[in-house]
C-alpha cells in the first residue's frame, strides 16, 4: 500500500470516530464500576457444599462402624457402671466345709440340675474366699466361681434359684451368713462363658436385708433407720425398702408390726449387671406379702393401758421372772418397800404424798430386775420410773425432746406389755407416739414412733390411722 493510500484511510477513520463522538450525549455517561475483590476459591458455595458432603460421608461411615461392631467402645461399660469380673481358677485344693450344703441348680438349661459344691479358703482371720465348683451336665466340663465372704468357717447355703434373664437356665443365689445373721445381701451367680460369674447389682445399696441408718439422722439418744428386705418369689429376685424410717436406740427400734415396702424386681442384663424394675407395694410382717387396704398393723403400738395399781397400806406380789413383793408404807415420807426372793429388802422414800404403784412393771424401759412406775392419786401429770440397782432403787430422770407428763397435749400411760408411751399432739389433730427407753444408769429418753389419730385421746384403744 502506498503512502497516499495510507493517508486517505487514516482520514476516513478520523472522520468516522468524530461522527460517533458527536452522537454521545451527557445522559449516556455513568460512574465507573467499583472494584470488587476476587473471592478465594475455597469460599465458593459449590466448593463448600462439596466439602460438607465429604465430611458427612466420613461421619456416616464412622457411626455405621460403631453401630455394627459389638466390640466397640459404645458397648463397653462406662466408668461409673458396675463391673463384672471373671473368676480366677483358684481354690481347687481348698477344703469342703462340713457346715456347707451343696446346691442344686440347672445352670446350663438342659433340664438337669448340677450339684454345686463350696470349698473354703483357710484364713487366720476367717474372712476370705469360697470356691463354687460343679460339672455341667450338658458338656461334662467343669465350671467354677469365687466369692469373697466375711467368714470362711460358717457354712455356705444357697438361698434359692432364679431366672432373672428369662433365658431358660437358672442363676444361683447365695447368702453370706458371716456378714450379719439378721442382715447381709444376696450374691447371684450366672453361667457365662463356662464360668460361674458373680452378677453385679447396679444399686447394691437397695439389694440387702436388715436395718440401715438414714444419713445425718443420728441424735444424742437415737438415730433413724430404714428396713430393707430381699426375697425370691416364683423364680424372681425382689427387694424392698421401708417407705418410712424408724427410730432406733441401742437394740430397741420403733417399728410397727407391719412395715410397708417400696419393692423392686431385679433383672439380669446381657452384660451381667442386675438392674431393678419397680414392683409396687409390699408389706413385711413375718413374711413379705402384697399390700392391702388394712393399715391397722402399720400403726405404732400404744395400748391398751395398764390400770391396776396399789396404794398406801397395800402390797402386791410378782411371781413371774424375778419374784418380789412391794408395799407402800406411810410415814414422814411415804416409802416403797421391796422384798425380793433373794432375801434383800429395799426401803425407798417417795417424793409424793399420795403415791400409787402400777402392778405392771415397765419392762420396756428396764428389762432386768425390779422396776416400777409410780403415779400420784391427785396429780395425773406426775410419773416416776424406778429400777433396782444393787441394794437400792434408782429414779430415771427423763431427758430429751419430750417431757414425762400427762396433760392436754401430752398423754402418757404404761401399756399392758410394759411399754411406757407418751403421745404428743400436733396442730392438725394427729398425735406422734414416743416410747421411753433407758439411755444411761440414771436417765431415760423418749424415742419417736409413728403418727396416729384418736377418737378419744385419753383411751389408747381408740387409736386409728389419720
Amino acid at each position: 500500500m502506498s503512502t497516499h493510500e495510507t493517508s486517505m484511510m487514516e482520514e476516513r477513520l478520523r472522520a468516522a470516530l468524530s461522527a460517533r463522538a458527536e452522537q454521545v450525549q451527557p445522559e449516556h455517561l455513568a460512574p465507573l464500576a467499583p472494584v470488587v475483590p476476587l473471592r478465594p476459591r475455597w469460599q465458593s458455595p459449590w466448593v463448600l457444599l462439596a466439602t460438607a458432603a465429604v465430611v458427612m460421608l466420613i461421619l456416616g461411615v464412622a457411626f455405621r462402624g460403631i453401630g455394627s461392631d459389638p466390640r466397640s467402645d459404645d458397648l463397653a461399660p462406662k466408668p461409673d457402671e458396675p463391673q463384672v469380673t471373671l473368676p480366677a481358677d483358684v481354690g481347687r485344693d481348698w477344703s469342703k466345709s462340713p457346715e456347707s450344703t451343696p446346691a442344686r441348680v440347672d445352670l446350663d438349661g438342659d433340664g438337669t440340675k448340677e450339684k454345686v459344691e463350696f470349698l473354703a479358703e483357710e484364713a487366720e482371720e476367717h474372712d476370705g474366699r469360697v470356691r463354687l465348683q460343679t460339672t455341667l451336665s450338658s458338656t461334662g466340663e467343669e465350671a467354677w466361681g469365687v466369692m469373697q465372704v466375711a467368714s470362711t468357717n460358717i457354712g455356705m447355703t444357697a438361698e434359692g434359684v432364679i431366672d432373672a434373664d428369662d433365658d431358660g437356665d437358672e442363676e444361683l443365689v447365695v447368702f453370706d451368713p458371716g456378714v450379719d445373721p439378721s442382715g447381709g445381701f444376696p450374691v447371684v451367680f450366672d453361667l457365662r462363658d463356662g464360668l460361674l460369674v458373680q452378677a453385679a447389682p447396679e444399686d447394691p445399696d437397695l439389694l440387702l436385708r436388715g436395718q440401715v441408718q438414714v444419713p445425718g439422722s443420728e441424735t444424742e439418744y437415737y438415730d433413724l433407720v430404714r428396713t430393707f428386705q430381699y426375697w425370691i418369689d416364683d423364680g424372681s429376685l425382689f427387694s424392698g425398702r421401708s417407705v418410712e424410717s424408724f427410730a432406733r436406740a441401742g437394740e430397741f427400734w420403733t417399728s410397727p408390726l407391719e412395715v410397708e415396702l417400696e419393692a423392686w424386681e431385679w433383672r439380669l442384663g446381657p452384660d451381667g449387671v442386675l438392674r431393678r424394675e419397680a414392683a409396687g407395694c409390699r408389706e413385711l410382717m413375718f413374711e413379705v406379702r402384697a399390700c392391702d387396704d388394712d393399715s391397722s398393723d402399720r400403726l405404732p403400738v400404744v395400748g391398751p393401758a395398764a390400770t391396776e395399781s396399789f396404794g398406801m397400806g397395800e402390797e402386791f406380789t410378782w411371781d413371774d421372772g424375778y419374784t418380789l413383793t412391794a408395799r407402800l408404807e406411810a410415814g414422814a415420807d411415804p416409802a416403797l418397800v421391796v422384798e425380793g426372793s433373794d432375801a434383800r429388802t429395799i426401803n425407798h422414800s417417795l417424793e409424793v404424798r399420795d403415791p400409787v404403784v402400777l402392778t405392771t412393771r415397765p419392762t420396756g424401759v428396764f428389762g432386768d430386775g425390779a422396776s416400777f412406775v409410780v403415779r400420784s392419786a391427785s396429780d395425773p401429770g406426775y410419773l416416776q420410773v424406778l429400777y433396782q440397782r444393787g441394794d437400792q432403787l434408782q429414779a430415771l430422770a427423763p431427758v430429751g425432746e419430750v417431757p414425762l407428763t400427762d396433760d392436754e397435749t401430752h398423754r402418757t400411760w404404761l401399756t399392758t406389755d410394759g411399754s411406757l408411751v407418751t403421745v404428743v399432739a400436733a396442730d392438725d389433730g394427729s398425735w406422734r407416739a414416743w416410747s421411753w427407753q433407758m439411755v444411761s444408769r440414771s436417765e431415760m429418753a423418749a424415742i419417736p414412733g409413728g403418727i396416729l389419730c384418736f377418737d378419744d385421746a385419753t383411751d389408747p384403744t381408740t387409736g386409728r390411722a389419720c
